[in-house]
């Protein structure tokens, strides 16, 4: 499946006629597979707000599926720009952890795509002590709603730390 997504994804940009030094296909799953690409055309790739980059991803996978006929999740990463979005992210979110945290206000995120708030989801139940996160509303209506947990009181019942 490796040779015939990198067939695929080389004949893809070549055909766009962009530059690129390195293409890679990872499997990261069964069925999931990232294409990284090395390209000094990482303005027309990516696009505006990483617009092109989703559109190219979304374009790749239904050739893939087409071609192996089967239901393939394609991740698509250049120059290392999702890793860094993703970085941005969590540290923003690390920023409102440390909010909520300290204050015990809940905060109501802006829209994140259903990727990204997979992505919050679980960075706040991994790295957050005391909040919690929820999602709330449908389609674009939806956002995370970051929360401080309650403090629960523990009682010692066998009396050996009074």
């Amino acid at each position: 499946m490796k040779d015939s997504i990198q067939q695929i994804a080389s004949n893809f940009f070549d055909k766009l006629g962009v530059e690129y030094s390195e293409l890679t296909i990872i499997q990261e799953a069964e069925k999931i597979f990232l294409i990284k690409i090395k390209s000094t055309d990482s303005n027309i790739l990516i696009g505006p707000h990483g617009k092109n980059i989703d559109f190219m991803g979304s374009i790749l996978k239904l050739l893939v599926s087409r071609t192996s006929g089967e239901h393939i999740v394609i991740h698509l990463e250049v120059n290392d720009y999702m890793k860094q979005k993703d970085e941005k992210l969590l540290s923003y979110i690390q920023t409102k952890i440390d909010l909520v945290e300290s204050s015990g206000t809940e905060i109501k995120l802006p829209f994140f795509t259903a990727y990204e708030r997979k992505k919050v989801h679980s960075y706040v139940s991994e790295q957050a002590k005391s909040a919690y996160t929820k999602s709330i509303g449908e389609g674009h209506d939806r956002r995370i709603h970051l929360c401080k947990k309650d403090s629960k009181m523990t009682i010692d019942i066998d009396g050996d730390d009074i």
